[in-house]
């Protein structure tokens, strides 16, 4: 994935786990953080965890997150 689309999607995930943070998803919305930084790309766009299979597309992580988190009709209230 371009790193400039990936960077770009990471941070709009990011931002929305942020807009949902509340005392009632505190923990889950931290373990999402944590299993997403450590599916981080690489300098060279591989999953850190996942290895440079997935140099060219999302992890199977990333791809879920963005499913679920970065959906443009999606609505947050």
């Amino acid at each position: 994935m371009d790193h400039v689309l990936a960077g770009a999607l990471h941070e709009r995930v990011f931002a929305i786990l942020n807009q949902l943070e509340s005392p009632e998803t505190t923990k889950l919305v931290e373990a999402w953080r944590a299993v997403l930084s450590h599916h981080a790309p690489t300098e060279s766009g591989a999953c850190s965890a996942c290895g440079p299979r997935w140099r060219r597309h999302m992890c199977s992580v990333w791809r879920v997150a963005a499913a679920y988190f970065a959906r443009p009709d999606q609505e947050r209230g």
